[in-house]
């Protein structure tokens, strides 16, 4: 490590003589500094320069106190924000990917591997090459593929190319020592779309524990998977020079079900004309996406005109979907909600195992979201939930199906916790390690009112049976009386059943849906009662 000075340099010129500082003592303020030195933060690695882009981060936001003074205040959050919008995170590029380390703590991870997180051009990524053959089926047929990792289950690249007998195909999107999944089809029926096989022939690989330079060989078969393919939004902006160097976070948003597709945050708006692209669409549904400039740079959302907000609408009816946006003065209070992110690390005794995480507010009980994993597969994995805003006190549960019975029991039987957090920055991000400090946090919660037990939130359950043939039952459960509406919609999102719609009391309620005269298909349920909306895909086959 550095020693702990200040470097003053001297610029002579013409109009007198100007003084730079390089703060040096900064440099062991984050992680794995000296790898780097000043460079982390500034273009030269002398430092007392322009700042880069995490310079420029660390300054605005990051600092405990303003100017020469300030510290760095390495932290989760500031781990988990990628400045330079390279696709890695800084906490990545510096080798502590959940900012757990602290000043003065021996440096993480491999020293080796460490890339400068303001400079784009910079990265940690290696290359994934997969090779083909056997091919013939296919040629001059489409092939597409994205590689998911495994950890967060978050896109990290996709890519496609016109299929011959042998070809490979490389992308510099791995991280190593992490896992991945790798989907890939051939658009066999040659639609442009993506359709279950045998239509068109899908694939899915995967790549564990990656090395660097990692190179996989495949060889056509007929071992097909239903790989569930997303496709890509692009939002193509211009004209938004009012906004260069500002922050712009995007989302997007299923209209019907108002579940959140993805999200997208830039650190700093690079130029006038950009685009921004989001995977995770369905094909025929419709969507909208809500993006901002911090335009007083507070670094969080406020109401126009203090930031200035946009809401537009669109259909993915052709798979992959592009909406223009020109820079314009209608601005919409798009009410933006942020994003809660928790690293689970060690959690070794329960790979394998069942784990599920709830957020609800700490004053009215209301729920804001849940996460379930059929299977932790790693011992360090992370869950994300949006909807939080600010200034509120919020209560993040979660349990591991230690017994395997599929269904929470209180521990030791199960092991569970309970934290807490009140955001006032907007993103939230907390680091859980493993321990035995367990709560009995009552899933899902319900509480006992005289001599009749009722629930604290909202919670719409999954159908049973599903797929089902023809009836399933619905149930949900509300913690006060309120108009309920329950509706049934298409895949298309047209309505085609009223299952309620009237008054309800307090408690939990069961719902059959009969379908004896609906055709086979998937099919969405939506609920909705006072602020609470929430809505469950189901199958039915005949």
């Amino acid at each position: 490590m550095k020693s702990r000075v200040i470097t003053l340099f001297l610029v002579i010129s013409f109009m007198g003589t100007i003084v730079l500082f390089s703060r040096q003592f900064r440099v062991s303020q984050i992680p794995n500094g000296s790898v780097n030195s000043c460079q982390n933060c500034h273009m030269s690695q002398f430092g007392g320069d322009a700042r880069n882009d995490f310079g420029k981060l660390v300054e605005t936001r990051f600092l405990s106190s303003p100017g020469a003074a300030g510290n760095v205040q390495w932290s989760p959050l500031l781990a988990s924000l990628d400045a330079d919008n390279d696709g890695v995170t800084n906490g990545q590029e510096l080798q502590d990917p959940y900012g757990m380390w602290t000043s003065g703590a021996s440096n993480p991870g491999n020293s080796d591997l460490v890339s400068e997180p303001g400079n784009s051009s910079s990265s940690p990524l290696s290359s994934l090459e997969i090779n083909f053959s056997g091919m013939t089926p296919h040629v001059d047929q489409t092939l597409y593929l994205r590689i998911i990792d495994k950890l967060n289950g978050t896109e990290v690249g996709r890519t496609s190319t016109q299929i011959s007998e042998s070809f490979n195909l490389s992308l510099d999107v791995i991280i190593p020592g992490r896992s991945y999944t790798i989907d890939f089809f051939a658009d066999h029926n040659e639609n442009g779309l993506y359709d279950s096989p045998p239509a068109d022939h899908a694939w899915r690989l995967e790549l564990d524990d990656a090395h660097g330079d990692d190179v996989i060989n495949f060889e056509h078969n007929t071992d097909f998977t239903d790989i569930d393919w997303k496709y890509l939004f692009t939002l193509n902006l211009t004209g938004m020079t009012p906004h260069l160097d500002q922050l712009m976070e995007i989302r997007v948003e299923d209209d019907l079900t108002s579940e959140e597709v993805g999200r997208k945050r830039i650190e700093f708006i690079p130029q006038a004309d950009f685009s921004v692209s989001i995977p995770g669409l369905e094909l025929n549904k419709e969507y909208k996406v809500e993006f901002y400039a911090d335009h007083n740079g507070n670094g969080i959302y406020d109401a126009p005109t203090t930031d200035h907000a946009w809401e537009l609408e669109f259909q993915s009816t052709n798979g992959d979907s592009e909406v223009a946006f020109s820079h314009n003065t209608d601005f919409t209070d798009i009410d933006w909600k942020y994003l809660y992110t928790l690293n689970l690390v060690s959690m070794t005794p329960h790979l394998g195992q069942k784990f599920e995480l709830r957020i609800y507010r700490g004053d009215n009980q209301e729920e804001l979201g849940r996460v379930t994993i059929d299977e932790i597969s790693g011992e360090d994995f992370s869950v994300s939930i949006p909807q939080i805003e600010t200034e509120h006190n919020y209560v993040v549960d979660f349990y591991a199906d230690h017994n395997g019975n599929g269904e929470y029991d209180a521990p030791p039987t199960d092991h569970a916790w309970r934290l807490n957090f009140n955001s006032s920055s907007g993103n939230f991000v907390q680091n859980f390690t493993h321990n035995t400090e367990f709560t009995d946090i009552e899933w899902p919660g319900i509480s006992s009112v005289g001599d009749q037990e009722v629930p604290l939130s909202y919670d719409l359950k999954q159908n049973y049976p599903n797929p089902f043939n023809p009836s399933t039952t619905v149930s949900f459960s509300i913690p006060s009386a309120g108009t309920v509406t329950l509706k049934v919609y298409d895949i298309l999102g047209r309505e085609v059943a009223v299952l309620l719609d009237r008054k309800m009391n307090a408690g939990q309620h069961d719902v059959t849906f009969d379908a004896s005269n609906f055709e086979s298909g998937v099919y969405i349920y939506r609920i909705q009662s006072d602020n609470f909306t929430d809505s469950k895909k189901m199958i039915l086959l005949k």
